[in-house]
């Protein structure tokens, strides 16, 4: 029965960590090639923190910030409204999501990096907010998850030896 308990806790974490891995390295990689963008000048429209609360199965709630920031921009005369900050995550403390907010004053210039094939595409950091630290979690998780995969065999040969 433990030996089941180690393969389930080996799996989860194999599974989450795979999961974390593949979300961080591809914003880590869109964000890389946002920085090959043109950029263009933009105007900030809005912005807001919305707050987001997230209960679990034991009733448990957790609280997040999004900062929301809406700009315009016009790319050879078309006219485009974006709402991306950065790739990567967009759920903060308070603290944290204020600070980005406060970034982009309503009425402020911005520059726009906007993907020249796909100009609706834009974002105003090219940077991966998140995109290290998902990239590290997620590869220390798979390697916890195959450790216990190991130590789940080590335990299995053990008791079926004697």
């Amino acid at each position: 029965m433990t030996m089941n308990i180690v393969w389930i806790f080996g799996l989860v974490f194999l599974l989450l960590g795979i999961v974390f891995l593949i979300v961080g390295l591809v914003a880590t990689k869109r964000a890389q090639t946002a920085q090959s963008w043109p950029s263009i000048p933009g105007t900030v429209s809005r912005t807001d923190v919305v707050k987001h609360e997230d209960s679990d199965s034991d009733g448990l709630t957790s609280v997040t910030y999004e900062p929301v920031v809406e700009y315009s921009y016009s790319v050879m005369g078309q006219p485009f409204t974006g709402k991306r900050i950065a790739f990567g995550t967009n759920r903060y403390n308070f603290k944290k999501a204020e600070e980005i907010v406060t970034r982009y004053p309503a009425g402020s210039r911005v520059n726009v990096f906007y993907n020249p094939e796909k100009p609706k595409d834009a974002v105003l950091e090219t940077v991966a907010a998140g995109g290290k630290l998902l990239t590290i979690l997620g590869a220390v998780m798979s390697a916890v998850g195959v450790l216990a995969f190991i130590a789940a065999r080590a335990g299995f040969h053990r008791h079926t030896r004697v």
